[in-house]
Order: structure tokens, then sequence, then C-alpha cells
């Protein structure tokens, strides 16, 4: 039943969600109807020990709060037949690595969304490759490429790690890795490929090259209009925002990227979506937000504030709300290098202006219920339950960040079309140590929420921005003459909405 029915059930499910015939929550809830078929065949069965394909340890590295796809690689790998040791999320390399060595693990599987926190992978590697433990490595997640996991596969110029490093972009890629490790000529054939697509990729521009694009020394202030006047800000300071529920959230939430992307319906066309959306979708969304309002798993919390500020060549200046002369933080901004060379410093007036203008900037989440709701439901093993409340929160949290955004424009009287919201992790504003400037004038920690050492937020359904009121500013991306690779339009990072 398992070797002829199961196993080969999963294979397919996992072949058609390849081909884009089957959308992931579906995927999860064979996965779910795997496992408690595994269960009950389980009663009937004498457990030999040692008796598993394969034994991973998975872990979100350190620095970083998102496990959702981690997740899902754990509930592929243990359907189909692996034992999975899941740390969970912001990992010390030193725990990775004691326990792969404590359990004789076959592959150590790492995730990471941000740029910033997967620089912990490569450092992992050098440590098992220092420590000569020779266990391959799977990497993954929003901000990897195969180009970065072959560069990891390096821990000196000319000298690889040999037991492997190799790039996964989903749960079943990863699988397909592991069903090659185990098999010895498999696993040397998957080597041999890998280090000779890594031996080309070191010869190429790395992606930093083209993130650190923006030359620093270059301080010059772009064309953009100095205004003659500027908004007044409705208080001076920061204040927790409350008069707000659940039922004024829901309206500002973006439903294409809910459906799309977080709820996993990215690909579906035509009738079959307008099936997808009035069978599965609407009702799935009636039912969780009547079940978050009765529950209580989502708690949203909104801080924001009104500061004087003014620019300095790529510094924004902001200034003590009761006394405004005194400088208490300084950002730092990247500039265009070539086209309009803007840089969002340029929104503010110069500190030669010899007038003040005004800076919002607001953190929202939707608390830590939330994610533990999504982990309780994870370790349950309701796993399209567990993925659907994550992609909820983390909507929610995005548009309660749009509501807020809304009423600061009213209560600056700029209107709807100006004041422009950006988040940190994106290329007009990179710099995720921000965060903690953000944290020092909002005080996060009074609504429940944490800077991580990687400089995330804690608990991960959580946003934070600064608004730009100037009717000018504008989303760009630091763009070479000539234009970058592809990567260099997106985000710098999978934002946390």
């Amino acid at each position: 039943m398992l070797n002829n029915v199961l196993l080969p059930a999963m294979k397919e499910v996992g072949d058609k969600f390849g081909a884009g015939e089957l959308i992931l929550p579906f995927v999860l809830q064979s996965a779910e109807t795997m496992k408690k078929a595994v269960a009950q065949l389980e009663t009937y069965l004498e457990k030999a020990e040692g008796s598993t394909k394969g034994t991973v340890v998975l872990a979100t590295v350190y620095g970083d709060v998102h496990d959702i796809g981690k997740n899902l690689v754990n509930t592929i790998l243990t359907n189909n037949g692996y034992t999975v040791h899941d740390l969970g999320k912001q990992v010390p390399i030193s725990r990775i690595i004691d326990k792969a060595v404590e359990v004789n693990a076959t592959a150590i599987g790492l995730s990471a969304l941000l740029v910033s926190t997967s620089k912990q992978m490569p450092l992992a590697v050098k440590e098992l490759h220092h420590q000569g433990i020779a266990i391959p490595v799977m990497i993954g997640g929003a901000a990897i490429n195969p180009a970065y996991a072959h560069r990891a596969l390096f821990v000196e110029p000319d000298t690889s790690y040999e037991p492997g490093v190799f790039y996964a972009k989903d749960a079943f890629e990863g699988l397909s890795i592991m069903d090659r490790i185990v098999v010895s000529e498999e696993r040397a054939a998957l080597l041999e490929t890998t280090l000779e697509r890594a031996r080309k990729t070191l010869n190429k521009p790395t992606r930093d090259s083209f993130l650190n694009a923006a030359d620093p020394s270059d301080t010059k202030r772009s064309e953009t209009r100095i205004l003659d006047e500027v908004p007044t800000p409705p208080f001076w300071g920061v204040r927790e925002m409350t008069d707000f529920t659940l039922d004024d959230i829901w309206p500002h939430m973006d439903m294409k990227t809910l459906f799309r992307l977080h709820w996993g319906g990215k690909g579906v066309k035509g009738e079959e979506w307008e099936a997808l959306l009035q069978n599965e979708f609407y009702p799935r969304l009636k039912r969780m937000q009547e079940s978050a309002k009765e529950n209580g798993w989502l708690q949203p919390r909104v801080r924001y504030g009104y500061f004087p500020c003014n620019s300095e060549n790529n510094d924004l200046i902001i200034y003590d709300p009761e006394d405004q002369d005194r400088e208490i933080e300084r950002m730092t901004y990247p500039r265009q290098p070539a086209r309009e060379r803007l840089c969002l410093a340029d929104y503010f007036l110069p500190v030669g202006s010899g007038k003040k203008d005004v800076v919002q900037l607001q953190v929202v989440t939707m608390g830590s219920v939330a994610t533990e709701q999504t982990d309780r439901l994870q370790a349950a093993g309701d796993y399209s339950e567990s993925y659907f409340t994550h992609g909820l929160s983390v909507s929610a949290a995005e548009g309660l960040a749009e509501l807020v955004h809304q009423r600061s424009r009213e209560m600056l009287g700029i209107g709807e079309d100006a004041g422009k919201r950006y988040s940190w992790g994106y290329p007009s504003c990179p710099d995720l140590e921000h965060h903690v400037i953000v944290n020092r004038l909002l005080d996060m920690e009074s609504i429940g929420v944490e800077v991580t050492q990687g400089y995330q937020f804690n608990p991960e359904q959580t946003t934070a921005a600064i608004v730009i009121h100037h009717p000018d500013a504008k989303y760009f991306a630091l763009l070479r003459t000539g234009g970058t690779p592809d990567a260099i339009q997106e985000p710098v990072a999978a934002a946390d909405d």
C-alpha cells in the first residue's frame, strides 16, 4: 500500500504541481491525506529500526523569522519517507551542525527569506568544511537562486565543499535532490553537474555587485524640486492607533496578492480560476475572517508618528519633536547611479532651506497569536489550514499598513495621489538596519514587536514603513546605465508584507 499506492500518488501530485496543474493548497491537502493514511497503516506494521529513506535536518537560519517555505519542505519530505528534524526558525549554525552530527543526517536543509540572513548559509557550509563534517547541504528561500548556491559551494576560491551545496527552488525540487543524494550513483552525477555549473558561475558578476551599484560618495542632489510649503502634521511625536477593527482592515487587503501569491493560485486562469474563487477562496476567506474575529487569532496593533526632519546629501535627519533643533536619528539612502539619480532624501527640505519638513513612520503587526496559530496547525498536521492562516495573516498586516497609510495622508491633507509608502528591503531603501532606528523612534516593543539580530521583525506578520509626502515621490530601483540583470528589478528581499 505504501510503496505501490501512496508514494506513487504523492509523486503524481508533485508532478502535477510542477506542471502547474495543481495549486499548492491542494498539494498540502494531499499530504494531509497521506499522513493520515500512513498513521492508519502503521498500526499494522512493525517499524524496523532505521527504516527511513534518509534523515534531514531542516532550519531557518539565524536572524530569520520566516518558516512557511521550510514547513512545506518538511511536509513533502516526511510524506515521502524521510525522517525530518525541524529545528524551527532563527537557528544558530552551531545548533544546526550539532543536530546533524547527533542524528547522522543524510543532508541539511537551510531556508532564508532575505538577502541579509541568507549570508548565514555560506557561513554554515564553511563551518562544516572547517570541522571536517561531510554532509550535503540544500538551500532555498525567496532570496536564494542557483548562482547563490553555486558560490556557497566554494569555501575558498579554489576549494569546493566536497559533499555539495544544492539549490532547491521549492519543496518538490528538494525532494528530487534528496532522492538523488540517497543513491550513490545519482549523487555522484548530481555533484559533478553542480560543480561544473558552479565553476561557470564564479566567473560571472554577483548579484551584490549590482545591488551595490550606488556610489556612497555621490551626494549631489537630483533635480527633485524643493517644495515651498510642507504639510502640517496633526501632532508631533508618537501614538498608538486604536480606533479600528478587523472589519476596517479587510477592504484594504490586496486580494490579488492574497489569492495568487499567499494562497497559491498563481497560474490558474479562465473558468478554472473563477471556479477556484467561487468554490474555494471566497467561502474560505469569509470563514477565516469570522474565525479571526471570534477567536482572536489576529490581534492588530499600530504605532505611528510624525517627526520634524531635513535632508543633508543622501541623509534624512530626524529631529526631536520637542526640541526641533536637536538631531536624534539619521538614515542614509542610496542614490541612483544613472537616470534621474533619485534618492529618498531628496524628497525632503534640505538643511539649507532654513525650514523643517515632516516625515511619518509607522509599524503595524497582526500579533504573535497569528504565528502561534500557524505553528499549531502545522504541528497538528493541518498543513493546508496552516498555509491559508499564514497567508491571511501576512495579507492582513499589509492591509493594516495601507489603512494607516490612508489615514496618515488624510491627517496631512495631501490626498490619495501623494504620500508614497516605502518599506525597508526594497532598492530605494534597502538597509534593514534602519529597522533598529524605527524601533527606537516608535517603541515597537510596546505593541509586542521586536527586531531580530538579522534586522527582521518578530512576529513575522509585521511591516514598517516611511511615508513621504512629496507629490513627486515615486518608487524606483537602482539601475546602472544600460540596465542590469532582472534580479535588480525585483525587491532586494521579499518584504515581510
